[in-house]
């Protein structure tokens, strides 16, 4: 058996197959990377729930394997236990897997360690009965159950629930916030990139990133262009949606509703979102329940001050007067007036945009992330 053989096994699972793209193209990307500084240390394996033999993300640091390791069914758990035994496995990296999903008392029977990226979002205004606040405490604190080994959370808040609503001992969770590639993720020609996208020239276009589901209250946000357009009817204003889902359909009839065709493009699901950030002068984000946003921090990095509610994760990564605005979480019309104020001034634009590189740069570097999380993983083997 060769040294490398010899290494301890270390899965990162994935929930959908290699060729989903979006978002989970970064997440494939942060997993890849955090595997390079695994080396020496163990033997990484990447499982995606099937192979599609063209993946949308590819690989560098570890093979992609065939492995639905969220199956909890009984054929599932004989294929998680073959792959466990004959490859040495020591630890799996879940995301965002509530401890009762996952098999995890097989995976304590066969020695397995388990992580687990916080990714969701939570209601923060979510509160417990005494009585059920005492049963997670003796269950999670006394008998040591319904938890993995440790748990990643990717803002300050979510830290405070996992601690306080869910009841996970401090020393089962720690804070990693997440990050991106700000190597790509940069400032570009917006000239250009409107070139590319077709987007009007002269327009002040606002962008929203988001997966199309009901919390990130994109209606919400046409709403507001609406109120925009109508106070600034001078003007040149653009709207870009960027995502898919079945909410959008509604959206669209919205669109028509309030007489926004000419002003709203709706650009689908993008799997390359770089160009719609270089195009952009303004991102907005108005989301209610909100982890981390990749989407915000994504933008900042491009260049682009953000304004956005005041869910958990935003609330963290934007700076308040400096890369953008941070607006109570349900005030629209406070919303509406940070965002005239940018579409009123270029300059405070411009200079939010370049606040926001920086701040991003520094904090939210992928090279500081990958080290983290590689640390974390190396205490388990």
């Amino acid at each position: 058996m060769s040294a490398q053989q010899e290494l301890p096994g270390v899965i990162f699972t994935m929930r959908y197959p290699d060729d989903t793209g979006y978002v989970w193209n970064h997440i494939a990307y942060l997993r890849d990377e955090v595997s390079a500084h695994l080396a020496g240390k163990a033997r990484p394996y990447m499982a995606f729930p099937k192979l599609s033999g063209h993946p949308s993300y590819a690989l560098r640091h570890m093979p992609a394997v065939e492995l639905d390791c969220y199956d909890n069914s009984v054929q599932g758990r004989a294929r998680i236990e073959d792959f466990v035994r004959r490859h040495g496995v020591k630890v799996i990296v879940f995301m965002s897997a509530m401890p009762e999903t996952v098999c995890l008392n097989l995976l304590r029977r066969l020695g397995v360690r388990t992580l687990n990226t916080e990714n969701d979002s939570f209601d923060l205004s979510r509160r417990d009965s005494l009585p059920k606040r005492v049963a997670k405490y003796f269950v999670r604190h006394v008998l040591g159950r319904q938890m993995h080994d440790l748990h990643l959370a990717n803002s300050k808040g979510q830290l405070q629930f996992l601690r306080n609503y869910a009841m996970l001992p401090s020393r089962r969770v720690v804070l990693m916030t997440n990050c991106i590639n700000t190597a790509r993720f940069t400032p570009g020609d917006q000239a250009v990139a409107r070139a590319q996208l077709g987007l009007a020239p002269e327009r002040f276009w606002i962008l929203a990133v988001s997966q199309a589901r009901a919390e990130k209250r994109v209606e919400r946000l046409i709403q507001m262009i609406h109120e925009v357009h109508q106070a600034r009817p001078g003007r040149a204003l653009g709207f870009v949606y960027v995502g898919d889902g079945p909410l959008v359909d509604g959206w669209k009839k919205l669109v028509a509703e309030l007489g926004l065709q000419d002003v709203v493009v709706f650009a689908g699901r993008q799997d390359n979102v770089l160009p719609w950030y270089q195009a952009a002068d303004l991102m907005v984000h108005g989301a209610e329940r909100e982890s981390f946003g990749l989407a915000v921090v994504e933008a900042m990095s491009c260049g682009v001050p953000v304004v956005a509610s005041a869910a958990m994760g935003p609330g963290e990564t934007i700076l308040d007067g400096e890369t953008g605005a941070v607006i109570p979480l349900h005030d629209f019309d406070a919303f509406r007036q940070a965002v005239l104020r940018y579409v009123d001034d270029p300059a405070l634009t411009k200079k939010h945009g370049a606040n926001a590189r920086a701040h991003v740069d520094k904090e939210y570097n992928v090279v500081r992330y990958s080290k983290e999380f590689a640390q974390h993983i190396v205490r388990f083997l």
